[in-house]
């Protein structure tokens, strides 16, 4: 019987134990670094691409004839601006084809005509 606690006496638990408790206790050290470097830097979020706006075109057909909006309006701005020079803060347009002719308000106080 002897035999038997020399060779318990050997082997040593404390020893395996010990290397198994030190890996342990430095992957638990290592990762907290880690999370914290995470949450310093956190990833960048792109930001989603905006949609250009579509153009938009209208056109007035009446009597075979076809008038443009866009220089109706360019219409409108350049007579006011030939006749005063103050801020436009609002523009209402009514088109009459069977006039020929665009009439306009602006900032509700101002009206006037322009020919097609």
């Amino acid at each position: 019987m002897p035999a038997k606690k020399k060779v318990a006496a050997e082997v040593k638990p404390e020893a395996a134990v010990e290397t198994v408790k030190k890996p342990v206790a430095e992957a638990a050290a290592e990762k907290p670094a880690k999370v914290v470097a995470e949450k310093k830097a956190p990833a960048e979020k792109k930001a989603p691409a905006k949609a250009a706006a579509p153009k938009e075109t209208v056109k007035v057909q009446f009597g075979g004839d076809e008038y443009d909006f866009a220089a109706i309006k360019k219409a409108v701005e350049a007579d006011y601006k030939s006749k005063f020079k103050g801020k436009v803060k609002k523009v209402e347009i009514y088109i009459k084809p069977e006039d020929k002719a665009v009439y306009y308000v602006i900032n509700s106080d101002f009206s006037d005509k322009v020919a097609l």
